[in-house]
C-alpha cells in the first residue's frame, strides 16, 4: 500500500451510455478479472442485485477496486437513470475524479446536462469517455462539438478515433495523428489550447504543430489545471480506449494528501446485509481507524464504536482489521448513522446543490392486510438506505407515504419490496407536493397553563416573506418576561412546528416574530414552550390564512425544427412560460419555466413525439403561488396544534399518536 497512491474514481453518465460496461473492461485490463462480464447476461460485478441483472441497468452504486500504474483505483459505478439520482449525488460527496460517459450514438442527452452542472460546480477533475464509437451512423465530430457547445467544455482529444473503415474502427493516439489534422475534432482541441497558452498559440497560428508529443504535453498540463477536459474515444463493447483510460486516469489525477491527523470520514452509503447486518460505507479523511475505535457521529452528536470493518473485493466484503486515509470501507457500528453522516470533529460539510429532487410523494399499501405492519418496519429499513424516501407512517390512518423522484423508483421498490421481504405491494397515484406561506400578516396567542405544573404565553407575529426567502424568527421579547433558556425552546420548535400547516403542507417563506409573552418563576419549565409553540405559530397561520405554492420546473428542450408546432403545443398546453426559440442547423432549443404538476408525465409523451431522439432536461426551479382547489389540500396527519386540548394531552403523554415528524 505505501507504493500506491489511492484514487476514489466515480463513473456517471446518462442511462444506457455504457458506465457498467466500461467498468468490467476496466477490470479486465487492469487483471482484476479473468473475464469479462455482460450487462446483458446478468454477470456484470457492479450489477450485483436481481433487479439489477434482470434490467440491465444500475441501481445501487456499486465499489471496486483494483491496481494500475502504482495506483490503487477505487471505482464507483454509479446509476444512470434519474430516478436514482439521489446515488450519485451521495457518491460525489467523496469522489476524487470522474469519467463521464457518453455515448457516441445519443451523444449529449439530458442527465449527462445535469451530471456536468454538478462536477464543475464541486470543481471534480473530469475526463470525457465518448463511448460506442463502432456504432452505424454516428457523428463523431458532431458529438464533440455538440459537448463543447451545451455544456460550454474546452475539450482536448487525448487520442482520436479513425472510424474510416465503420467495421474497424480505430485509435490513433496523438502523437500520430499527423494525417487527421485538419478534422474538426482536433482543429477545436488545438484552438482549445491555445487560448490557454499564449507560446502555443504562436506555433499554432504559424502552423508550426509538428511535434504532437510536445503539444500533448502542454495539453496534459493544462488538463491537471482544469482548463481543459481530456476526451478519450472507445468502445467498451471491443475494449477500444480502456488502456488509454487507464494511463491517463493514473498521470493526470493527483491524490488528496491533506488527511486530518484524527480519524474522520464520510458516510455515503448505508446497506443491510443479511449476514453482516447494516453497514455503512465510508471514506476515511484522516488517520487509521480501527476495529472497536470510537469516533463521534456529527448527525447523531453522540459517539459510536467500530464493531467490525470491511473492504470490497469484486462484489465481495472481506472483513480487515484498519482502514487507511483515503480508503473506501464499510463499518457496522454499535448505532444507526445514516448517509450523509460524518464522522469525526472535523468539517467536512457537503453544501452542494443535489440532482436529486423529491417533488412527489406516494402512498404504499400491502396487498394483504396481515402484511401491513411488516411492511411499516421494512420501509423503515429501506429509510435507512436512502433517507431521500422520507417514509412517513401515520400510524392512525394506516398510512405509509413515501417521497419519489420517478416511475421507475417505484417500479423498482415494488420489486425490491417482493424480493427481500416477500411483501406484495401496490402505489397509488403519485401526488406533487406542495408547500404553504402565509397569504397575509395575522397575529398567534398561545395561553398553556393549564393543567399545572405548567405556563407559556406568547403571542406570535406572523407575517408572509418573499418567495424562496424561507424562515426567519426575531425575537422581541425581553428575557425579565422569557429567559433565554426558554426562547431556546422556541426557536427548536420551530421547524417541526412548519412540517404541517392548515392546508397540510410544509410552511415556508415567512417571517415569524415573537412579539409578547410570560413564563411563571415556579411553573414554568422548558417543555411547556417546546409544547405551547406550535399551537401560538398554527393559531397565527389559521387567522393570517395561507396560500399553496406549487414546485416548478425549468425545462430546456432541443429537437428538429419540424416538432417545434409539436412541442409549442404540448408546452402551451401544460400553463408553460416559453422564451423565444432560438434555432442551430436543423434543430430548435426551447428554454422556460412550467409546474411540476403538468410535466409530472410530460417526458413521455416527449418521447414518443420526438421518436427518442429529443433532449428534454428539467429542473426543479424553486415554488410559485398556485389557485387553492379541494383536492390539492391534505388533511393534517396526526394530532394537529390547532385542536388544542388534545395536542397537550398527546404532548403530555395521555395517549400515543404517530407524529414522526416531530
Amino acid at each position: 500500500m505505501s507504493n500506491h497512491k489511492i484514487l476514489t474514481i466515480g463513473i456517471l453518465a446518462h442511462v444506457d451510455a455504457g458506465k457498467t460496461s466500461l467498468t468490467e473492461c476496466l477490470l479486465l485490463q487492469s487483471g482484476a478479472t479473468k473475464a469479462l462480464g455482460s450487462v446483458d447476461k446478468g454477470s456484470a460485478i457492479t450489477d450485483s442485485l436481481t433487479m439489477e441483472k434482470s434490467r440491465g441497468i444500475s441501481i445501487k452504486s456499486a465499489a471496486v477496486n483494483f491496481n494500475w500504474n502504482q495506483t490503487r483505483f477505487q471505482l464507483i459505478d454509479t446509476p444512470g437513470h434519474i430516478d436514482f439520482a439521489a446515488e450519485v449525488d451521495r457518491c460525489l460527496s467523496i469522489l476524487d475524479a470522474v469519467v463521464l460517459v457518453v455515448s457516441a450514438k445519443e451523444g449529449v442527452q439530458a442527465h449527462t446536462l445535469s451530471l456536468w452542472e454538478s462536477l464543475q460546480e464541486r470543481q471534480l477533475p473530469s475526463i470525457v469517455f465518448i463511448n460506442k464509437i463502432d456504432r452505424a451512423g454516428i457523428d463523431l465530430d458532431q458529438v464533440f462539438q455538440d459537448f463543447e457547445k451545451d455544456l460550454n467544455a474546452k475539450l482536448f482529444a487525448l487520442n482520436f478515433p479513425d472510424v474510416g473503415d465503420p467495421d474497424r474502427p480505430q485509435l490513433v493516439p496523438f502523437e500520430n495523428t499527423a494525417e487527421f489534422l485538419d478534422t474538426p475534432i482536433l482543429n477545436s482541441s488545438f484552438e482549445n489550447l491555445a487560448e490557454c497558452d499564449d507560446a502555443f498559440m504562436e506555433q499554432y497560428l504559424e502552423g508550426n504543430v509538428s511535434d504532437l508529443s510536445s503539444v500533448l504535453k502542454i495539453g496534459k498540463q493544462y488538463i491537471k489545471a482544469r482548463k481543459l477536459f481530456g476526451v478519450i474515444f472507445g468502445s467498451a463493447k471491443l475494449g477500444l480506449g480502456i488502456e488509454d483510460l487507464l494511463n491517463n486516469l493514473a498521470s493526470l489525477i493527483s491524490t488528496n494528501k491533506n488527511y486530518f491527523s484524527k480519524p474522520a470520514a464520510k458516510v455515503f452509503k448505508v446497506q443491510m446485509d443479511d449476514k453482516k447486518g447494516r453497514l455503512a460505507f465510508i471514506k476515511s479523511y484522516g488517520a487509521v481507524i480501527k476495529t472497536k475505535d470510537v469516533i463521534p457521529s456529527q448527525n447523531l452528536a453522540k459517539d459510536l464504536k467500530i464493531n467490525q470493518i470491511f473492504i470490497s473485493d469484486l462484489g465481495n466484503l472481506e472483513q480487515i482489521s484498519e482502514l487507511q486515509p483515503g480508503e473506501i470501507g464499510a463499518v457496522n457500528t454499535s448505532e444507526v448513522i445514516l448517509p450523509g453522516d460524518v464522522l469525526g470533529t472535523e468539517e467536512m460539510n457537503d453544501d452542494f446543490s443535489k440532482i436529486s429532487q423529491a417533488v412527489f410523494t406516494v402512498e404504499i399499501k400491502a396487498k394483504e392486510d396481515k402484511d401491513y405492519y411488516k411492511l411499516g418496519e421494512t420501509l423503515e429499513i429501506l429509510n435507512l438506505e436512502d433517507p431521500v424516501l422520507d417514509f412517513k407512517w401515520f400510524k392512525e390512518e394506516r398510512e405509509l407515504q413515501l417521497k419519489i423522484l420517478g416511475p421507475i423508483q417505484t417500479e423498482v421498490l415494488k420489486e425490491s419490496i417482493f424480493q427481500r421481504w416477500n411483501i406484495e405491494v401496490e402505489f397509488l397515484t403519485p401526488k406533487v407536493i406542495y408547500k404553504e406561506t402565509p397569504s397575509k400578516s395575522a397575529e398567534g396567542y398561545v395561553r398553556y397553563w393549564l393543567p399545572k405544573p405548567c405556563w407559556a404565553i406568547m403571542t406570535f407575529l406572523i407575517e408572509p416573506a418573499p418567495l424562496g426567502t424561507g424562515i426567519s424568527f426575531t425575537n422581541k421579547v425581553r428575557t425579565s418576561d422569557i429567559s433565554t433558556k426558554y426562547i431556546n425552546e422556541v426557536k427548536r420548535a420551530i421547524p417541526w412546528s412548519l412540517k404541517q400547516g392548515i392546508k397540510g403542507y410544509e410552511v415556508t417563506d415567512l417571517f415569524i416574530t415573537l412579539i409578547e409573552g410570560s413564563e411563571h418563576t415556579v411553573h414554568s419549565n422548558p417543555g411547556d414552550f417546546l409544547l405551547a409553540t406550535p399551537m401560538g405559530i398554527l393559531r397565527g397561520l389559521d387567522n393570517a390564512g395561507t396560500d399553496l405554492l406549487e414546485p416548478m420546473y425549468t425545462f430546456e428542450i432541443k429537437a428538429q425544427q419540424n416538432l417545434l408546432g409539436a412541442v409549442s403545443s404540448d408546452l402551451n398546453q401544460m400553463g408553460a412560460r416559453i422564451e423565444t426559440p432560438i434555432f442551430e442547423n436543423d434543430n430548435f432549443i426551447l428554454k422556460g419555466r412550467v409546474p411540476v404538476s403538468e410535466a409530472m408525465d410530460y417526458s413521455i409523451k416527449f418521447n414518443a413525439t420526438t421518436s427518442g431522439k429529443g433532449r428534454l432536461k428539467l429542473t426543479l426551479d424553486g415554488y410559485e403561488k398556485t389557485t387553492t382547489t379541494p383536492e390539492k389540500i391534505r388533511e393534517y396527519k396526526g394530532v394537529s396544534p390547532l385542536d388544542e386540548s388534545l395536542w397537550i394531552l398527546h404532548r403530555r403523554g395521555a395517549f400515543k399518536a404517530d407524529e414522526r415528524h416531530l
